[in-house]
């Protein structure tokens, strides 16, 4: 079996503009991306659109019973949280909210699990709060590599703060640094 990279992404307030500045003309990666972005309804089907329109990979909102797909990015739509079954088969759930919001970014981090063949990555980046710490430092537990938004290019540092605290970060980094560590990892 090939080995696959698989990236979470967990965001917040100031989401879709920075995510905006790290899919800014990012290449069709060796990898799948999950978005967990903390926001209304109303802001998916705009957020997949504005995305697809900067980078060559397929943007779309994930479904339940849908697989990862290399070189696709799903976003988690809002008011459920999503779990990865073997790291491959995504179920989108109703459950109580975690660190007060679903979709939770520690849901989807700590639903992975170490598998051969699997490169793990876990970003952390601009929001109010720490949702994502505890999934950063279980990503970190199997192997994962973890990722944390600079203070300076977030807008409010409160995530990657508390995931930086947790002592799981390997990076910190602009949204721009980690489109270029993306890239030289997972080609493209």
């Amino acid at each position: 079996m090939s080995n696959r990279n698989i990236i979470i992404i967990g965001i917040s307030t100031g989401g879709p503009i920075t995510l905006r500045r790290l899919f800014q003309g990012l290449p069709i990666l060796n990898g799948s991306i999950l978005i967990v972005q903390h926001m209304r309804k109303v802001g998916n089907l705009p957020l997949a659109e504005s995305l697809n329109s900067l980078t060559k990979m397929d943007v779309r909102i994930a479904n339940d019973g849908e697989l990862l797909k290399q070189g696709v990015v799903h976003i988690v739509p809002s008011e459920v949280h999503l779990e990865l079954t073997n790291n491959r088969l995504m179920k989108l759930v109703h459950k109580p909210k975690v660190c007060y919001v679903r979709p939770s970014v520690d849901v989807t981090m700590k639903s992975v699990r170490k598998q051969n063949g699997d490169n793990i990555t876990g970003m952390i980046m601009t929001g109010i709060g720490r949702d994502g710490a505890e999934g950063s430092a279980h990503i970190k537990s199997i192997g994962g590599v973890v990722f944390a938004q600079d203070q300076e290019s977030s807008v409010i540092w409160g995530m990657p703060k508390a995931a930086i605290d947790l002592g799981c970060v390997d990076h910190v980094l602009s949204p721009e640094g980690m489109r270029q560590m993306l890239i030289s990892q997972m080609g493209g």
